[in-house]
């Protein structure tokens, strides 16, 4: 009787030990387990930002593979104006690629691990593990939601990230202080241990010059920040260099700052350009950052803001704000 009740006992307890390996993993261990499990993937999609009442519509891809340097890219197409940029890490650096300009920019970095991305895995899988995270199990996946910090985006204040039941990433939206979408990513590729193409990292030697349409032509210059940190405007003026007509705005206050703009235009041959300073980049903006100097490309124009007192998250700032306001 003591052996029946004893083996009972047994199978009691190896049944309740076969449930409980049985049992899902938590979401946040299971997502953990396949990052460290992989060695690359490939995301695409839609990617909208909202920039006050504007809203920019890109088609984005980010690729990665695990090396002894790891490897990234990203690339960004701006649907309206037909501009792609595209930035890489490989053995050789850092690297900008910018087709509309047929040049690329190469500085040195921890890119793009140096600040967290909306768009890179390594970041999302730092807010699923975080004391922050709430994760709601849907029919159809998971929901991550989380207070976030991004120092280039500082509207960004809250995000949710929508995953499948294999943990592959379906969407993001991020929401400022209101609960408004300031960004929104919907992907309709997400490939783990994605097979890349052999030069799929590799720097371009030579740039095929795209058609593209710039949204700001010269008679639009000079155009004027929002984000002037309470500083105001003194002085308006013109500098003719010859190649081209610079836009000087020179603002004073608590934190002075010049901002000077001018149009660029692509040059015949592919050039690479050395550039000293840090790279900073605000999703689809990137500046580089040289202590009291940063200097963007974006559609055509060139902002370079000027300060001993702002530093390059206050720069971005300005520079940034550019984008919504053209006052005349």
């Amino acid at each position: 009787m003591k052996a029946k009740i004893i083996a009972g006992i047994g199978i009691v307890v190896l049944v309740a030990a076969l449930a409980f390996s049985m049992k899902p993993k938590p979401f946040d261990e299971q997502f953990e387990s396949k990052m460290n499990d992989m060695d690359s993937y490939i995301l695409s999609g839609d990617m909208e930002i909202t920039k006050g009442e504007d809203v920019k519509t890109y088609a984005l891809e980010v690729g990665y593979q695990k090396d002894e340097k790891d490897l990234f890219k990203v690339s960004l197409v701006d649907k309206e104006l037909n501009q792609e940029q595209v930035i890489l890490r490989n053995d050789g650096g850092v690297f900008v690629v910018t087709p509309s300009l047929n040049q690329v920019f190469k500085f040195e970095g921890d890119w793009p691990l140096n600040s967290p991305k909306p768009y890179l895995l390594q970041s999302i899988a730092e807010i699923v593990k975080s004391d922050k995270a709430e994760i709601t199990k849907k029919d159809d996946g998971y929901l991550v939601s989380s207070k976030v910090t991004y120092p280039n985006n500082k509207n960004f204040n809250q995000e949710e990230s929508m995953f499948d039941k294999d943990a592959n990433l379906k969407w993001i939206q991020i929401y400022n202080s209101d609960h408004a979408v300031q960004l929104k990513i919907v992907f309709n590729k997400c490939t783990y241990d994605s097979k890349m193409k052999k030069d799929y990292f590799k720097t371009p030697e030579a740039l095929d010059s795209k058609t593209s349409t710039n949204g700001i032509s010269e008679e639009d210059l000079p155009l004027y920040p929002v984000q002037v940190f309470d500083a105001d405007l003194q002085k308006v003026s013109k500098m003719n260099t010859g190649a081209q007509m610079k836009h000087v705005l020179e603002y004073a206050g608590e934190k002075n700052f010049t901002v000077v703009e001018s149009m660029r235009k692509a040059v015949p041959e592919t050039q690479t350009v050395l550039m000293p300073g840090e790279m900073v980049d605000s999703l689809d903006v990137v500046g580089f950052y040289d202590g009291n100097h940063m200097s963007v490309i974006h559609n055509g124009v060139e902002y370079s803001v000027y300060s001993e007192e702002l530093g390059p998250e206050e720069m971005m700032q300005v520079i940034n704000s550019m984008q919504v306001a053209v006052m005349k």
